[in-house]
């Protein structure tokens, strides 16, 4: 199954190659190098935007004239002067996540690694630590996973491992399906999430975060803007122009934390209030209305309106909007969807009144605001 990288980064590609039209771009594979590569037939690429080095390089029937990775590749820079590295900037995951646990008054807090111990997973952890130590905070208790350890000798200590965390605690881990690893054996283990452990991840896969039990926080790393670094460093590269080390080296950051059950306090009144918004997030701007969100709550129409009013300022009408806004607003930024076709996508079936509405909000029209947002080389609208 492809993955939420593979698939953000497709997309920055051929943004990237939309708007700079000598680029000629062929997905090829999202991920790893495959040993297909010569069913490309004739076609020979002048450069490749690449996954892990290995083997299949040497496998190639042909040269490329520059490359660049998606992963860790220092050695590789140091050899060559036609090759660029594509970082996840994975501190800042760390330290979201330690500012995340932080607001919600917690004291004690675990990491729970990649089970490769990868480097980008260590400065996952290094970040969670330091930002917590820096805010005068304990450090995390690290779960250290046992070496060649099969899937249910894993289980179990990691079982016991969180059964003697001090409570009410929060863990970080370093990738969705790690995190998805800890709910499962609290489940199982019966400790409650997020009442006695809270618990956040990276990636915000969707797939898995909505079918977790709870449902998982996580953090969304900007996989669209690591596609669009990779195409324009790899761009830069074939042009023939020098670039020195630090400059074939390009980071991506976070979008932000999607905040799902695994965080919340879901007690009491609560609950209605974590209810209404998940069922806005994920319908909010496919049509859900404020009386299909009044039944998702499964409370009076009254009811919600006044804790949800309480809990976070607004009307539950005001937050479909702003998520529909949202929306848009990405959607004019990041992609050449038509303008008139937006107000639909986002939930509206009034177009004019969608753009009355968009004015009135930012203060100019989605074109300008489109045309504001252009990378460089872009021509306006």
């Amino acid at each position: 199954m492809e993955t939420k990288a593979a698939r953000g980064m497709s997309v920055g590609i051929l943004r990237y190659a939309a708007t700079h039209r000598r680029c000629e771009v062929v997905i090829a594979h999202s991920g790893v190098l495959p040993r297909g590569l010569p069913s490309l037939g004739d076609w020979t690429p002048d450069g490749l935007i690449n996954g892990p080095i290995g083997a299949e390089a040497a496998r190639r029937p042909f040269r490329v004239g520059a490359e660049v990775f998606l992963l860790d590749a220092p050695d590789e820079l140091s050899a060559r002067g036609d090759c660029g590295v594509v970082l996840c900037d994975d501190a800042a995951a760390g330290r979201l996540a330690a500012s995340l646990f932080v607001r919600r008054n917690l004291r004690h807090f675990g990491f729970v690694g990649d089970r490769r111990n990868v480097e980008w997973s260590q400065r996952r952890g290094d970040a969670f630590a330091g930002e917590l130590r820096q805010g005068g905070h304990e450090a995390p208790s690290v779960f250290e996973i046992p070496e060649d350890a099969k899937l249910p000798e894993e289980e179990k200590v990691l079982a016991d491992w969180l059964a003697s965390l001090p409570k009410p605690c929060g863990v970080f881990a370093a990738t969705d399906w790690r995190a998805k690893r800890v709910l499962d054996v609290c489940r199982a283990a019966g400790i409650d999430v997020p009442g006695l452990v809270e618990v956040v991840g990276v990636d915000n896969e969707e797939y898995v975060c909505e079918q977790c039990v709870p449902t998982l926080t996580s953090i969304e790393p900007d996989f669209e803007q690591g596609g669009y670094e990779a195409m324009e460093l790899l761009d830069a590269l074939l042009s023939g122009k020098p670039l020195g080390r630090e400059a074939r080296i390009r980071r991506y950051g976070m979008r932000g934390i999607v905040e799902r059950v695994s965080t919340r306090d879901n007690r009491g009144t609560a609950r209605i209030v974590n209810l209404a918004l998940d069922f806005i997030r994920l319908h909010g701007t496919s049509g859900g209305t404020a009386t299909d969100v009044v039944k998702a709550a499964g409370c009076s129409a009254s009811l919600l309106q006044r804790h949800f009013r309480k809990a976070l300022g607004r009307t539950v009408v005001q937050e479909i909007q702003r998520v529909r806004l949202e929306k848009a607003c990405y959607l004019l930024r990041h992609t050449e969807t038509p303008i008139n076709d937006i107000g639909h996508l986002c939930g509206y079936d009034d177009e004019s009144w969608f753009r009355v509405l968009f004015r009135k909000t930012f203060g100019v029209s989605m074109r300008d605001y489109r045309n504001r947002a252009l990378p460089p080389g872009r021509k306006p609208e």
